[in-house]
């Protein structure tokens, strides 16, 4: 066992320097942490053919060369006619090999439970579930990157420098093939085998190993088991690693396929003698367990992070079964040989067990066997101040499990169910779906996120997040705004986060939630509006009003903080003029559109929750205000775009000015993904929605960084090559020189992904597809394989929380809203209108939205898959122009009685409630 004990302590400096009171992403925020004395296997990137160590991975480099001041954005993107049709095609699902493999890493694990990675030749690596106090997946830090330019995690080290697979213990599966007098022994991974492909549509990846001179080919399947709306179903902390081994020659074949793990607790502190690993084998149920535990009488190393326990589980044992507790390390390949039960070592020795299955193949025949590796290290803590609510300590699995033994085993049993269901969502999102499956790959992938040490369920049952792994801590409200994803697919984490963070630090006079969840001591007037509207979203995705009346004073009393800005010029007018903390960081001053424009869908919100609570003062405040803020706000409109209106009083202060913001119109954004409609002014709206593309939108942004200073041209998210949307620019003129003294000046000349996603969606809704779709297919070929890990959007460190902003994007293309309270649906697919097939979440089920036209008729269909969907009105959009004559409705074929309602561009079915459970099927049919 190899120690990297150093890392620990150096890394302990992150945590210290990361200040959640001031811009948590400032330059002072960054500690240099020398390379780890991790094990690196840099023999991966050789047999890809990719260089290694400190220069620029398969990207080109920019180079940082004399500024090209005269450099401005093309308006003309040069985007070929194919490019467009490309972003429309369902195309197919999308492979990876040779040298795409070599910086893959697909979060395998399950929800809040560390980040291990399934590599591209399907070998498990990172590791990170030791608790360890570090920024990103690695805390590299380059001093004078191109000379020019201090980076670390923060500020996209892990993007320029791609981290490739590091193996802090040992741990793979090998198999062995006799046939005849022929035998051959491999790794499954790069080293036995030449020809791997790595298909990875989340949360399950396969992994196929080819080699001419064997008579099988073996598929790998891996996953974790992931089900929306089931957290404790999605949070193990297991993989599941199942080989189809499939005999391709015309002659009976001999299999034996085997597992091994090293017994790798306490694997980041320094050697103690008092310390006794201990490997044992048991068979309990028909499976065959290997256990990886220690033993001290020391109290102290019991509550280090890295204590704790490992298990591999062979599923399905046989009398073929062979297990070894401490097998001899002799080769790349282990098997075992029968011999021990329980073996013992020293900290610091390193000792294996292994397991392996063996089966007779006939030809043609295919046999699986599956392995479960599962990890229990629960000793986490994580940083608080006097402020915050509860302890940031302990993972929630060990509230449900008493050690990995425990986790292996309920895996087991259930393995049948768990694989269905997840298999399942991943059919009806992927393979069954007509979107694009690069659109689907990119909006998805985000997701895991939730399957990283960037998030956490705490002992308490508290859910807890960083922005990026280690930087920036407390959940921030700011950032987690934008992630559309959580709140659609496991909403009840959502609702935990409102109740016991967000309203549990709530200013009981103000209203002012701290938008670090106790730890800024400030409120974020963005993060503010985000809350009021992600509550409305938790109500929508609800069963019924039980979280709404619960929380509606305190939803009521976070609202009154923004109207309380609103009033400090005088009367509420539906614009704020004084400080307005905000995601960039800073204070900003005067009318802000961004703010202004998540104020008013903050107002339009909570006037639709007023009247679900029959609170008819609250109702007819908010709507006044509202409706001034409608008008108010077409004030800041200079013609094109929205503008700031500047505070004199705070000349000194930086803003954007006259600058074509990225977030502008947010508000208008927010409304549609929880179906409020239109806003505020649509011509404005969409000329400005027009000027981001013209403006802001850079087909290579080298150039661009090239033509600015490095104090100026913000952290590298955006490299030569790459195409992506810029936060800001000043196409009119009028940016002050005087704000490129603020470090927060470089946001400006960013591509941050969260941002983009926001746009790209937005554009969607407003039927800008080509705009939309550009965007995001930029980010797609930004994190394209043969670049960097297509699992890693980076942003303040590595998976990065915004970047769940993609899910948004993904809805605006189906068009979806639901209400789950007032039993209310609806999609209106902007992709293949004529041919659409999607998947959906709602409260408590989740399956598969169907739309077909033809030249008489619409077919609209929802079939449900999993859990049960109280309905009572299904909204549709019907082609431009067109209206329907009639409308059939029928449940599995049954005929309901139905009525029609007109409502703006939607087409409403009414009828009685209906509650449709697992498999059932809901038809309507409009004569058109």
């Amino acid at each position: 066992m190899r120690k990297i004990k150093m890392q620990v302590i150096m890394n302990e400096k992150l945590y210290k320097t990361c200040d959640p009171a001031s811009g948590c992403c400032s330059p002072n925020g960054v500690a240099s942490t020398p390379n780890s004395g991790s094990i690196v296997r840099r023999d991966f990137l050789k047999t890809m053919g990719l260089a290694t160590g400190g220069s620029l991975l398969v990207l080109p480099a920019f180079g940082m060369k004399d500024l090209k001041e005269d450099y401005t954005i093309p308006t003309d993107k040069g985007l070929s006619p194919e490019w467009f049709k490309s972003l429309y095609e369902r195309g197919r699902a999308e492979v990876y090999s040779g040298k795409e493999l070599a910086y893959v890493g697909m979060p395998i694990g399950g929800m809040f439970a560390g980040t291990v990675y399934l590599g591209g030749d399907g070998k498990l690596w990172l590791w990170d579930i030791f608790n360890e106090k570090k920024e990103g997946i690695k805390s590299n830090t380059y001093e004078n990157w191109q000379g020019k330019k201090k980076v670390g995690p923060r500020d996209g080290a892990n993007f320029i420098f791609p981290v490739s697979p590091e193996y802090p213990f040992e741990q793979g599966f090998g198999i062995k093939i006799e046939q005849k007098k022929n035998t051959w022994k491999k790794t499954l991974d790069f080293k036995g085998f030449d020809t791997i492909s790595f298909k990875g549509q989340y949360p399950i990846a396969m992994v196929s190993y080819r080699d001419a001179e064997l008579p099988v080919e073996i598929e790998l399947q891996s996953f974790s088991p992931f089900i929306p709306l089931d957290v404790d179903a999605s949070s193990y902390p297991a993989t599941v690693m199942s080989f189809k081994v499939t005999n391709t020659s015309n002659k009976k074949a001999s299999v034996e396929l085997s597992g091994w793990l090293e017994n790798a607790v306490l694997n980041n502190t320094e050697n103690r003698n008092e310390v006794k690993l201990i490997n044992t084998i048991e068979e309990v149920s028909g499976n065959t367990l290997l256990t990886c535990t220690a033993h001290t009488g020391s109290e102290e190393l019991r509550k280090q992070r890295d204590f704790g326990n490992m298990s591999l589980l062979l599923l399905n044992s046989d009398d073929t079964v062979k297990a070894e507790a401490g097998v001899k390390i002799d080769g790349n390949i282990l098997f075992p040989g029968n011999e021990e039960t329980e073996a013992f070592a020293k900290h610091g020795e390193q000792m294996c067990g292994a397991l392996s299955k063996s089966v007779e193949l006939k030809p043609e025949e295919s046999r699986e066997i599956t392995f479960i590796i599962s990890w229990y290290f629960p000793n986490i803590i994580l940083p608080q101040n006097e402020n915050s609510k509860g302890e940031n300590k302990g993972r929630y699995y060990s509230k449900r499990f008493e050690n990995s033994k425990e986790v292996g085993l309920e895996i087991a049993e259930k393995s049948s169910d768990l694989f269905n269901k997840t298999s399942s969502w991943r059919d009806i999102f992927y393979k069954e779906s007509t979107l694009p499956h690069w659109f689907l790959n990119r909006t998805f992938a985000n997701t895991s996120i939730l399957a990283t040490e960037t998030c956490y369920l705490l002992e308490d049952g508290r859910f807890w997040a960083w922005e990026g792994i280690g930087c920036c801590a407390g959940t921030c409200t700011h950032v987690w705004h934008y992630a559309q994803a959580m709140g659609r697919l496991f909403p009840e984490l959502k609702k935990n986060l409102r109740e016991n963070t967000d309203f549990a630090v709530i200013d009981t006079v103000s209203g002012g939630i701290d938008f670090r969840g106790g730890m800024a001591n400030k409120y974020a007037a963005d993060g503010q509006a985000g809350i009021v509207l992600r509550s409305y979203r938790d109500y929508q995705m609800s069963a019924d009003n039980k979280f709404l009346k619960k929380n509606w004073e305190k939803i009521k009393l976070a609202l009154q903080y923004l109207i309380n800005l609103d009033k400090e010029d005088g009367e509420a007018n539906g614009t704020i003029y004084g400080e307005q903390h905000n995601t960039l960081d800073a204070e900003w001053y005067g009318n802000i559109p961004v703010i202004t424009s998540l104020y008013l869908a903050a107002l339009a919100a909570s006037i639709e929750m007023a009247k679900v609570m029959n609170d008819t003062i609250a109702e007819i405040e908010y709507t006044a205000i509202l409706e001034a803020g409608k008008k108010n706000i077409e004030n800041l409109f200079n013609g094109e775009y929205f503008v700031q209106n500047e505070d004199p009083d705070h000349k000194d202060a930086i803003g954007i000015g006259p600058g074509c913001y990225i977030d502008q119109v947010f508000g208008q954004g927010w409304a549609y993904q929880v179906g409020l409609g239109r806003l505020y002014n649509k011509e404005m709206i969409d000329s400005s929605l027009e000027a981001l593309w013209k403006y802001n939108f850079v087909p290579d942004v080298g150039p661009l960084r090239d033509s600015l200073s490095p104090q100026i041209n913000g952290r590298p998210y955006a490299l030569a090559g790459d195409a992506g949307l810029v936060m800001c620019t000043w196409p009119l003129g009028g940016k002050l020189d005087d704000w490129e003294k603020h470090w927060q000046f470089g946001y400006f000349n960013e591509c941050m992904t969260g941002f983009e996603y926001q746009v790209a969606g937005h554009m969607i809704w407003e039927d800008k597809m080509d705009y939309g779709l550009s965007i995001v297919k930029s980010i797609h070929e930004r994190y394209g394989a043969e670049k960097r890990n297509p699992y890693n959007e980076i942003e303040c460190s590595d998976h990065y929380s915004r970047s769940m902003a993609s899910y948004g994007a993904y809805l605006a293309a189906c068009g979806f809203t639901c209400n789950g309270p007032e039993g209310q649906i609806g999609f209106a697919p902007k992709i293949t209108p004529d041919d659409f097939q999607a998947a959906f979440t709602s409260a408590e089920a989740w399956g598969s939205l169907q739309q077909r036209r033809t030249p008489t008729s619409q077919l609209n269909s929802i079939i449900i898959a999993y859990g049960k969907l109280n309905v009572q009105e299904i909204a549709v959009g019907l082609p431009e122009g067109i209206s329907a004559s009639s409308v059939n409705l029928t449940l599995n074929n049954r005929s309901v009685d139905a009525t029609l309602k007109k409502e703006g561009d939607k087409t409403i079915v009414l009828f009685d409630s209906l509650v449709l459970v697992e498999n059932d099927l809901i038809t309507v049919i409009f004569k058109i």
